[in-house]
């Protein structure tokens, strides 16, 4: 009755009617069409294979190895060696310096290591490389040594311009070498070598230079 009083009171309109499977089937294609519009934008926005986050790479030094190994002396002399890190340096990030002082770090590039475990690391596998050392660890349980070589690292990072540009890498590290009771040694390491390509492999580079030629000075202070 309620649709033949609208047809009377509404002369020339047309009264489209549906029945319920055609209903459904119309719910249904609208629900479908939602879901592949909500999937379009997400795959124009970001793609299901991309990732706003940056891809980690990690980045290993070397240790300084002399092109003739030394001859081994009778017994070989047992060292434990300790390094701690100045405030901040204590990361596994590779660490740049601006010239405002604003300690930063390169997106995605990290080192192996934390910086103490990294110097540590590379002094004892130095000494090591030389034969004249035999590097115990107190953490370890290796035994009494007969020196010891605290290292503290007080720069370890690049050098960038105001723009971002890398300029150089500065390394320095200081402390003391003592054998039992003798008078501590003091020890004093530094190199500051120029970047001239931004590439990270570069910079990396630039970084093996430069602890090369402090641990370089650490065998000429120490043999």
């Amino acid at each position: 009755m309620k649709i033949l009083q609208y047809l009377s009171t509404n002369p020339g309109k047309t009264l489209l009617m549906w029945s319920n499977s055609q209903v459904m089937k119309i719910a249904k294609y609208l629900n479908l069409s939602g879901l592949l519009l909500v999937a379009l934008v997400v795959t124009a926005c970001g793609g299901l294979t991309r990732s706003d986050k940056p891809a980690i790479s990690s980045w290993w030094l070397k240790p300084y190895v002399t092109g003739t190994r030394a001859p081994a002396p009778e017994p070989l002399t047992r060292v434990a060696v300790l390094v701690v890190v100045a405030p901040g340096l204590d990361t596994d990030w590779i660490l740049t310096l601006s010239t405002e002082a604003k300690l930063s770090h390169y997106a995605g590039a990290r080192w192996v290591g934390n910086l103490p475990e990294l110097v540590a690391s590379l002094t004892s596998r130095t000494l090591g490389a030389s034969g004249r050392f035999d590097v115990v660890s107190k953490r370890a349980g290796g035994g009494h040594e007969d020196c010891e070589l605290q290292l503290e690292v007080q720069e370890f990072f690049a050098s960038i311009e105001a723009s971002g540009q890398t300029t150089g890498v500065r390394v320095a590290i200081s402390g003391q070498y003592q054998c039992e009771s003798a008078k501590p040694v003091p020890v004093r390491l530094n190199a500051s070598i120029p970047v001239n390509d931004k590439r990270m492999s570069s910079i990396v580079a630039v970084f093996q230079q430069a602890t090369d030629r402090v641990m370089k000075d650490l065998l000429d202070e120490l043999l």
